[in-house]
């Protein structure tokens, strides 16, 4: 551990010098050997190796007495042993056992457990709790000197600390302190050793000064006599032994502690005055340290507690990347599938549900992203007006907020703009406010959405067909890739339903496909930029409302903290609540305060500092979220731009501009569902798309990962009589049905009777007729048993041909039955096998006899194999056969 003081000269190695002239008294010699001893030892060596005669094995001999020597062999085991060596001669063996003292009594092991030593093994005691052990009574009996009646009183011998392990199997998760906390900790092993040291030196100087005194009073025969008692007259010996240690360090220590007591009457007057000395050092030291260890604590301690605050930056670096945020749902996608494969009880479709309870908070949110926008020195003027028109125009139509209010909450954003800067469109600056739209003067709402509900109502069809419905097209869009706030025109772009559908169902009874009925939920199918961007604006919300939802625990705080305390008096709590918040009484807003310094923090206007330690000290469990707001912002205006930015990969402008055209109706019918899926599946290709469902009522926001085989509705939900709409309409489009699975699917006609792709166009011609469609055709499909039926009056002939077609149909057929029946004379007639390498003389021949035998009645033979039946043996043949 670092030590925060300065550190001592080195002093020279010299020999210690004592502080006594009095030379030390000689130590006694130890006790010699008996020299009698000695001879018979080595006599008895001298026989031995004489006895073995072997060299080796006399040094086997020797290796064997060392052994037993380190308490390496125990005597049983020496002499067994040795017996292989000297056990030939009786005398030598004696001599060896009497030397050794052995008896020759076996020693009995017992088979138990050896007891443990000194050390207590605490994990074998009874425990009290998860941290407690009872020391066993050897223990709690021992004898501790230097204690008197308090200390026997309220010291602990009983129960020891011990910590739990635990491994991460159990849930065991081990605290780990920061770096702020472990500097405190610091702080507090210092001051610990200040008033240790000097608490100790005190109690020396306490046992030391009245023996000076009484020392002074003595005669000089009394001082000669005198001596030291034991401890110093104290109860401990250990406390002036460390202090004196401390002050002279560990070896000139204790040679001052042997001179104290061999003559006190010299030493101790001179270590009293190095004791007051080291005590005046040590306090004036500890004053001093004093304003360092409380200016430190003071800004550390708050942090020492915020463990969430530390890696929050880094930790939300990456959760804003688009990698990541795809990532996680798509591991919830997966989970969900296997639970559905496996699992008796199915999980929901959507992978992600979040609610937007607090129409305030999303009116705050938005309004730090335009601040953000405003006060951010990336992008030009004309990238900063489409975001804005992107956060204005998208927020309120999701969550369906009213123009009027949300547009009154962003109107105090303040514009970055010069102020003598000329604005190109003087209609658009008497319109809107620092571009934001404003209410116009007769009472209408000049906004987006407006604008679409207006085109949705001017959309009408006008050539009769119920079937028919509009599509805002990609030509009624602005330069800026959003839709016109301009008066529809008297015929707006059109896009026909009919373009998606090979049949039209009609409007009859509840089944109708093109029924309106009023929506619950509106969906979104988005894109991964627009899925990234709604993601970043629901953590911004989230985060805001956690801080929200901590204004009653912030009121208390306050309150407490601005009560009279001394701590005050004596300038010991450097900032009081007033210091972070400008209003402090009982009415007041921390949650507005806390986001208006947000905007003043973006504006420069106050330090993130400043921000941070409010959030620390008000909101320490849920402030450490708005750490990295800024980097939440600037992720969110990224992704906001990359939606605006479309190109041939990414349309999601496009798709934003589909989204608004269907949230602007309250009724929709199942074909618009389906055509608005459908639009988005061409534009996004074969990227990623996601659906997110709100709820109005419920004010609930689900986020599902949608592939291109999933079905627009959820069937489980639906009632029968919906069901089979739903169905109607997506059988009646181009594209496959839904919810039909493909590989169940068979094809009507024989894939054979295709025509070729390497037909040339007259063959096609001659073959096959051209085709020809009438939409007069009715069909009727039974819903129990779902077969098709077609009306009178359309035949299956009149459906597949034209009556003058009809006529060029059975003109080929006439010359396809006579090619087929020249193909069959060619194969059999003419080319038989039978004529190979045969000429046409012989052919001819045959051909002549065989007619002949027919004519002369050889036709009621039969040839097989060569042998010849005749109508006898046939005739006994089928005589038998019937017996």
């Amino acid at each position: 551990r670092a030590k925060l003081e300065q550190q001592k000269p080195v002093a020279p190695e010299v020999a210690p010098i004592s502080p006594t002239l009095v030379p030390s008294l000689p130590q006694p010699m130890l006790p010699t050997a008996q020299p009698t001893t000695v001879a018979e030892e080595a006599a008895f060596f001298d026989r031995v190796r004489k006895f073995i005669n072997n060299k080796q094995v006399y040094n086997e001999f020797l290796k064997l007495c060392n052994l037993f020597t380190q308490e390496l062999l125990d005597k049983n085991q020496l002499i067994h042993k040795a017996f292989n060596y000297i056990g030939a001669n009786t005398d030598l063996m004696n001599w060896f056992k009497n030397f050794v003292q052995y008896n020759g009594v076996d020693e009995i092991v017992e088979n138990k457990p050896r007891l443990g030593g000194d050390k207590v093994v605490l994990s074998s005691c009874r425990g009290l709790g998860p941290s407690y052990r009872l020391l066993p009574k050897r223990e709690r009996l021992r004898v501790c000197s230097g204690r008197d009646e308090m200390c026997q009183q309220v010291l602990n011998d009983e129960w020891v600390s011990h910590p739990t392990w635990a491994s991460e199997d159990s849930g065991f998760i081990a605290h780990r302190k920061n770096i702020f906390e472990e500097s405190i900790h610091r702080i507090e092993e210092e001051r610990h050793d200040y008033d240790f040291n000097i608490e100790a030196c005190l109690r020396t100087i306490q046992l030391i000064e009245p023996i000076v005194q009484q020392l002074k009073l003595m005669s000089d025969e009394e001082r000669a006599i005198y001596m030291l008692p034991p401890g110093l007259g104290g109860q401990s010996d250990t406390i002036y032994r460390r202090v004196i240690k401390k002050i002279y360090n560990r070896e000139q220590g204790e040679q001052v502690i042997n001179d104290l007591f061999r003559n006190p009457i010299v030493v101790l007057p001179i270590v009293l005055g190095r004791l007051k000395q080291k005590a005046e050092e040590w306090k004036a030291s500890m004053r001093e340290w004093d304003k360092v260890w409380r200016e430190q604590t003071h800004k550390m301690f708050w942090k020492s507690l915020d463990h969430q605050g530390i890696n929050i930056k880094t930790a939300d670096k990456r959760q804003f990347q688009p990698k990541v945020l795809l990532t996680e749902i798509q591991i919830k996608y997966e989970e969900q599938r296997r639970q559905r494969a496996v699992s008796w009880k199915a999980p929901p479709r959507y992978q992600l549900a979040y609610e937007f309870e607090d129409l305030d908070v999303i009116q705050d949110a938005c309004h730090l992203m335009l601040t953000h926008l405003h006060n951010s020195d990336k992008g030009n003027d004309e990238d900063k007006k489409r975001l804005e028109n992107l956060f204005t125009t998208f927020i309120p139509t999701f969550f369906g907020l009213d123009q009027a209010t949300f547009q009154a909450h962003m109107t105090d954003v303040h514009d970055t703009s010069p102020p003598n800067e000329e604005v190109e469109d003087e209609s658009v600056n008497e319109e809107s406010n620092n571009g934001r739209p404003r209410r116009a003067a007769n009472g209408k709402k000049s906004n987006l959405l407006r604008g679409v509900l207006e085109r949705s109502k001017a959309s009408k069809d006008t050539n009769g067909r119920g079937s028919k419905e509009s599509t805002p097209d990609i030509s009624s869009m602005d330069e800026d890739g959003t839709l016109s706030l301009e008066a529809p025109q008297e015929q707006p772009a059109q896009f026909d339903i009919m373009d998606h559908r090979w049949m039209e169902h009609p409007s009859v009874g509840e089944t109708d496909p093109k029924a309106p009925y009023t929506r619950s939920t509106y969906n979104l199918y988005a894109s991964l930029n627009i899925y990234c961007f709604f993601r970043m604006f629901q953590m911004l919300y989230e985060r805001l409302l956690n801080i929200k939802d901590y204004e009653q625990r912030v009121h208390e705080d306050v309150a407490r903290s601005s009560a009279p305390k001394a701590a005050y008096d004596l300038n010991l709590i450097p900032k009081r609540p007033g210091d972070y918040f400008e209003d402090t009484s009982a009415s007041a807003n921390y949650y507005q305060q806390i986001v208006a310094m947000c905007e003043d923090v973006m504006k420069q206007k106050v330090d993130m500092t400043h921000l941070e330690e409010t959030l620390r000290r008000f909101y320490m469990k849920k402030g450490w979220q708005l750490y990295s707001f800024d980097k939440m912002l600037a992720a969110t205006t990224r992704f906001a731009m990359q939606i605006l930015v479309s190109d041939n990969k990414d349309k999601s402008l496009e798709i934003i501009n589909l989204f608004y055209h269907d949230r602007a109706r309250d009724v929709t019918t199942h074909d618009a569902e389906i055509i608005y899926r459908k639009q988005v599946d061409k534009l996004t290709k074969d990227a990623d798309i996601f659906r997110i469902t709100f709820a109005p009522k419920s004010r609930k926001a689900t986020i599902a990962v949608f592939k291109k085989d999933d079905p627009t509705f959820s069937i489980d939900a639906m009632e029968a009589s919906k069901q089979w709409a739903y169905y109607i309409s997506s059988f009646g489009m181009r594209e496959a049905t839904e919810g039909v699975p493909a590989e169940k699917m068979q094809w009507p006609y024989l894939r054979r009777n295709l025509p070729s792709n390497q037909l040339s166009e007259e063959e096609l011609n001659k073959s096959y007729v051209p085709a020809w469609i009438d939409e007069g055709l009715i069909a009727r499909i039974n819903p129990e048993t779902y077969r098709i039926s077609f009306n009178d009056a359309w035949t299956a002939d009149r459906w597949l041909h034209r009556p003058q077609v009809q006529k060029r149909g059975l003109k080929a057929m006439t010359e396809g039955t006579n090619e087929r029946k020249q193909k069959m004379r060619e194969k059999f007639e003419i080319n038989s096998p039978w004529m190979k390498d045969i000429s046409k003389v012989e052919v001819d021949r045959l051909k002549e006899d065989f007619q002949q035998s027919i004519a002369q009645g050889f036709l009621n033979q039969e040839v097989v194999d060569g042998d010849t039946i005749d109508n006898e043996h046939q005739a006994h043949d089928e005589a038998m056969n019937g017996a």
